[in-house]
């Protein structure tokens, strides 16, 4: 969703993945596949994102460390919240405008005959 309105850059395309699965935990090599963002670029992002506690280190995996966004941050708890109300409004104007496109066919008194 971040992608959308704030840009298409690593360090947007990793929030907005990270963000899409705020209680997992990620190895760098998952965080590149999944938000498309190569290795190199993701090692040097994630520095500065934990710089900024946007994301923390949960754990080690053998000699992989695993990330995930600090959910008890309060300007992620806010990027959630607004990732939240940007899918919920998305997802209303999907509706209408499906309804909308819909709305003669779903009006019909008579259903029509299926000819084969």
């Amino acid at each position: 969703m971040f992608k959308d309105i704030f840009g298409n850059n690593p360090q947007t395309k990793i929030l907005d993945f990270l963000a899409d699965y705020p209680r997992f935990d990620y190895s760098i090599t998952e965080i590149s596949e999944k938000s498309g963002v190569s290795r190199p670029t993701v090692y040097k992002i994630i520095n500065i994102l934990l710089e900024k506690k946007l994301i923390v280190k949960t754990r080690a995996q053998g000699n992989s460390s695993l990330y995930k966004l600090n959910t008890d941050n309060k300007l992620v708890q806010i990027m959630l919240k607004f990732d939240f109300e940007i899918a919920s409004k998305m997802a209303e104007i999907e509706v209408k405008d499906t309804v909308k496109k819909y709305k003669p066919v779903l009006t019909r008194s008579k259903p029509r005959a299926i000819t084969t």
